[in-house]
């Protein structure tokens, strides 16, 4: 055997052994008996995240749009804050007893799908649980607010 013929087998052992490895545990193959293709079985991950949204989104993904107001209730001339998600067009935030500042978003683009503001509960607001409430594409989002009573003095 020559050289040549020495390299050239030591590179197919090393490829073999080295493609084995790749591939996972090997698994001798008996040459008499036709093997089957291994069976995959594909199971969705638990870890997997959703992708980021792009600028310009043309549907909604499930739960990725809300509307949420913090604290979730306050007196008369107390002061709120606002967070909007809507990945379609946004319409105009309405309630009954705020008075609903400019929304904007991120100053430095990042999210543009989500705006964030402030509201003022009406100095005449009436005790009582209502609804704030938006449109997003199609979706009607709201949440609830509550005006509780200013302590007495």
């Amino acid at each position: 055997m020559g050289v040549r013929s020495g390299v050239t087998i030591a590179s197919v052992v090393v490829l073999g052994v080295f493609g084995a490895a790749c591939s996972g545990a090997a698994r001798p193959v008996e040459p008499s008996r036709p093997s089957s293709p291994p069976s995959l079985t594909v199971e969705p991950s638990a870890t997997a995240q959703p992708s980021e949204p792009t600028a310009t989104p043309t549907t909604a993904a499930p739960g990725a749009n809300w509307l949420r107001v913090t604290p979730q209730q306050g007196t008369p001339g107390s002061t709120v804050s606002l967070d909007l998600a809507c990945l379609d067009n946004v319409g105009v935030v309405h309630s009954p007893v705020l008075d609903i500042g400019a929304l904007k978003g991120n100053p430095e683009g990042h999210q543009p799908w989500r705006l964030f503001g402030t509201a003022t509960v009406r100095s005449n607001a009436v005790s009582g649980q209502y609804q704030i409430s938006t449109t997003c594409g199609a979706d009607e989002l709201s949440t609830e607010f509550t005006v509780i009573a200013p302590p007495t003095r």
